[in-house]
């Protein structure tokens, strides 16, 4: 597996891992500001942009995508990072925490959950269960019809409109995203990753069947940021709190200006926070090194 990557800075290693549907520059407002205060990696995951794009569903399971991560930090001879996640980059981001823990010192977690959480959220709290409908969306053979390398112009406008016309993003970065989805196939596997993912998501009015799926549900013992945008329409605000309910030693920071994604919306606050954080849990220099 061959995976593109941003390896910039010096320091602590802070390991960045994307959403749906971005890639790693999506991580630009943090490069910029933490370039002193840390070593940042930030690969394309399995699909996206450059990197390698095996065909088929069953590629994009759990276990495929933490294995590609475990294996990244291995080739770079990093025997243990922080890592930062965004979005699926988050979800991601505990799965290696619990199934690796000898690899994470810590876990930063920007408008995203453990899967386990997500999925008692989609059970149990109607409006997240309602906002969820669009993984339903994204897994029906009609969206790729929607959601394919021919629309890229009528998607970068429902995904990149908004923070366009706010200045937030550059023309540069509208071409970035422009060329990374227009590669062949690659809709096709970013959408994979929700069809082969193990959440259940029942209707908005309908009552879930718990019996019908098993969700790993551990808690996270590292340390664990959790910095939520407050106006975010993919996640509810209390998604926050369920996850610090799961994880012992977890501090929670709600940005009530910020949306799903606060690196880009507050990048300053962000920036400052996070690098608060790799201070306050510094990495053993025997696992560092």
């Amino acid at each position: 597996m061959d995976l593109q990557l941003i390896d910039h800075g010096s320091g602590t290693p802070l390991l960045l891992l994307h959403g749906f549907p971005d890639h790693a520059l999506v991580w630009r407002p943090l490069l910029e500001r933490l370039s002193g205060s840390c070593r940042m990696i930030a690969p394309d995951q399995r699909g996206y942009r450059q990197s390698s794009r095996p065909d088929g569903v069953e590629a994009y399971t759990m276990e495929q995508l933490v294995a590609d991560l475990a294996g990244l930090l291995e080739a770079l001879e990093l025997p243990c990072v922080h890592v930062c996640g965004h979005d699926w980059g988050g979800v991601l981001a505990f799965a290696l925490a619990v199934r690796r823990p000898d690899l994470i010192a810590g876990v930063v977690a920007l408008n995203t959950a453990s899967a386990g959480v997500l999925q008692d959220m989609i059970w149990n709290d109607p409006g997240q269960r309602a906002a969820s409908q669009y993984i339903t969306r994204l897994r029906s053979g009609e969206a790729d019809a929607i959601f394919c390398e021919a629309n890229v112009d009528v998607l970068i406008e429902r995904f990149l409109g908004d923070p366009r016309q706010r200045g937030l993003l550059s023309e540069a970065d509208i071409a970035v995203y422009r060329d990374a989805w227009t590669q062949p196939g690659v809709w096709q596997a970013m959408l994979a990753w929700y069809r082969a993912a193990p959440f259940d998501v029942p209707a908005s009015d309908a009552l879930p069947d718990r019996a019908s799926i098993m969700v790993e549900h551990d808690p996270i013992d590292c340390p664990v940021l959790v910095i939520w945008g407050d106006r975010d329409t993919v996640f509810v605000p209390a998604m926050a709190d369920a996850l610090a309910a799961v994880c012992p030693d977890c501090t929670v920071v709600h940005l009530l200006d910020a949306g799903h994604v606060p690196q880009r919306d507050a990048p300053d606050t962000c920036a400052s926070l996070i690098a608060n954080f790799l201070t306050e849990h510094p990495i053993p220099a025997v696992q560092r090194n």
